[in-house]
């Protein structure tokens, strides 16, 4: 795990012992992305962090001994076959779908557009018509290559990060996340008319942490989805350093989540205060 570097701030006071983590809700634009590092102190407590540039994102990250990365962390190895393939003018590999789920419906889509991990983590959610776009067919795609851009950069030279979650930045999904935590609303929670879905999140992400939030961080996470996600981004981050999250176990999914990137999920069955508690440490 990386030293973590003094951010010169006049709120930036870290109890002594306190795992710090930080979740980035990463955007192609920077206007859209959302930066929360939260200190697991008696009380967990969160600030929110500037996010105007790429140097902003770094500076939290640096500052934090796990990040959660709201961002896939790769390609599909099918795609990126096709794509070579198509370059070099040889066969083109063939179309295969993901298996079927244990109910027999279809799996999430087919290896071209979605990573295993997508269709493990939307398979293990149970989350039906909530698909996770692909990262490979949609605007999903500039996200990840702002985060393979922040993950070289954030190696400075050294070993390059993980994209299974090994280290110290996790792939997160904080949507999916929440459905794990039973606090998935029944409609959206993105968006300005969906201040009411977010207030209702927030409130049971207070109950369970026994958060302690500023009126501005509170009234920023209710008005901002961006904010909202970077919060529970950095919660993901929490529970993915005490070992409470799903971890590829497969020798396909090592393999696989090496190369794609692995979506690390809190447990279904994972009380909200063992995060806090840090049972597991």
């Amino acid at each position: 795990m990386q030293a973590k570097p003094v951010i010169a701030q006049a709120d930036d006071v870290v109890e002594d012992g306190a795992m710090v983590t930080v979740g980035v809700d990463l955007a192609g634009r920077t206007g859209t992305t959302g930066v929360c590092r939260m200190t697991w102190g008696r009380r967990p407590t969160a600030e929110l962090l500037p996010a105007k540039h790429d140097d902003d994102l770094l500076a939290a990250m640096r500052s934090a001994d796990m990040t959660g990365l709201d961002s896939p962390l790769g390609w599909p190895v099918a795609f990126t076959a096709l794509l070579t393939a198509h370059r070099t003018g040889v066969e083109l590999p063939a179309l295969a779908n993901h298996a079927a789920c244990a109910d027999g419906r279809p799996g999430l889509g087919n290896t071209f557009t979605h990573r295993l991990t997508d269709d493990v983590a939307w398979k293990r959610t149970g989350a039906g018509k909530q698909r996770p776009l692909s990262v490979s067919a949609d605007k999903l795609g500039i996200v990840a290559m702002r985060a393979v851009g922040l993950l070289a950069r954030l190696a400075e030279g050294g070993p390059a990060i993980p994209r299974g979650g090994s280290g110290p930045v996790v792939e997160v999904y904080p949507a999916f996340a929440l459905i794990q935590w039973g606090l998935a609303p029944e409609g959206t929670y993105k968006g300005k008319d969906a201040t009411a879905a977010r207030s209702r999140i927030l409130a049971g992400l207070e109950a369970g942490l026994d958060l302690d939030l500023s009126d501005r961080v509170r009234v920023r996470c209710v008005a901002s989805d961006h904010d909202l996600d970077a919060l529970i981004s950095a919660v993901v981050a929490r529970a993915a350093a005490c070992g409470m999250t799903h971890s590829p176990t497969t020798e396909e999914e090592h393999a696989m989540a090496a190369v794609e990137g692995w979506m690390h999920l809190p447990r279904r069955d994972l009380p909200l205060t063992v995060v806090r508690d840090g049972v597991g440490l």
